[in-house]
């Protein structure tokens, strides 16, 4: 009896580390903190060619967001971009592309308020991998996962972010989040955007930590014509021209949108950050759970002591 008891908690023991190992790519942590995780869910949008408009969306069914650091004078970021468009697939996700700002004046796109949502989200980790906050091309998905230069962690970049993009968020919520646009009755005054994301929930089970969860609003121009950049690429896509942090879970915002580089194409586009504190235990099991199996597991292999 005692082998086959062997036998069963070395099991117990094996498979919560094999699972752990199962884990196809150590990708680069995207928010350095050593006691909270975090990341970006959301990526509903609205067009601000209608004059009133609304969305809403389960948690479960929301694209994936992929925030990317680009630049038209990135050559390297063409082909980053292509390869993200083989990756994605028929998958849905939300584009969400910030352009060098700071300190540069080769690039019309990006903004004040791009570079510093950048910074404060992004900036320590891509910083320790690169040496300096705003590094092109830097991608970062669910909020989670950077992607940073060209260098692939597996057999090309493209599958780099096919398997990142099919791992997922971690975010432990469940519920509802939506947004609607109307027009001001003064049409010079703007327009006026509404959020709703208390009803997205923790979904966590007996003793938890905190969550806490931020909203934000951004200003995307899906197409811009550029002929002046020097990688060649002319047509730039998924351009974030402005971010707004939300106060509160719900509310309403009138404001005036930034104005297109070129079309009538500008998108909102509603995310919502969470970040979570941890218990500093990175071990698959309890902090005392190996050690007390292999003790167990000591105490009822057979003696085979000699006489």
């Amino acid at each position: 009896m005692r082998p086959v008891l062997a036998v069963l908690l070395t099991s117990l023991i094996l498979i919560p580390l094999t699972s752990s190992a199962s884990i196809q790519v150590d990708w680069e942590e995207a928010r350095s903190s050593s006691d909270s995780n975090g990341g970006t869910i959301g990526g509903i949008s609205l067009p601000l060619s209608e004059n009133s408009s609304s969305v809403s969306s389960e948690v479960s069914e929301l694209p994936t967001v992929i925030e990317v650091y680009t630049a038209t004078w990135c050559l390297n970021c063409v082909k980053t971009e292509g390869y993200m468009e083989e990756a994605i697939g028929e998958s849905e996700v939300e584009l969400i592309h910030y352009h060098d700002h700071w300190f540069q004046v080769n690039d019309p796109f990006g903004s004040n308020s791009t570079e510093e949502r950048w910074e404060s989200m992004y900036g320590h980790a891509v910083t320790e991998i690169g040496g300096a906050p705003h590094l092109a091309p830097t991608t970062i998905i669910d909020g989670e996962r950077m992607h940073f230069g060209t260098r692939p962690k597996t057999e090309s970049i493209t599958d780099d972010f096919r398997a990142s993009i099919s791992e997922g968020s971690s975010a432990p919520v469940t519920g509802q989040m939506g947004m609607s646009i109307s027009t001001l009755e003064n049409p010079d005054q703007g327009i006026q955007i509404t959020w709703n994301t208390s009803g997205v929930t923790y979904n966590c089970e007996g003793e938890c930590s905190s969550l806490s969860l931020t909203p934000w609003i951004m200003f995307v121009e899906e197409t811009a014509y550029y002929p002046d950049g020097s990688n060649g690429l002319e047509h730039y896509s998924h351009v974030l021209r402005e971010s707004i942090q939300l106060e509160g879970e719900d509310g309403a915002l009138s404001l005036t949108p930034p104005s297109t580089w070129d079309g009538d194409d500008m998108t909102v586009v509603l995310i919502l950050d969470w970040e979570q504190e941890t218990s500093g235990n990175g071990s698959p099991l309890p902090a005392a759970g190996i050690s007390t199996l292999l003790c167990s597991l000591a105490a009822i292999l057979p003696n085979r002591r000699k006489k």
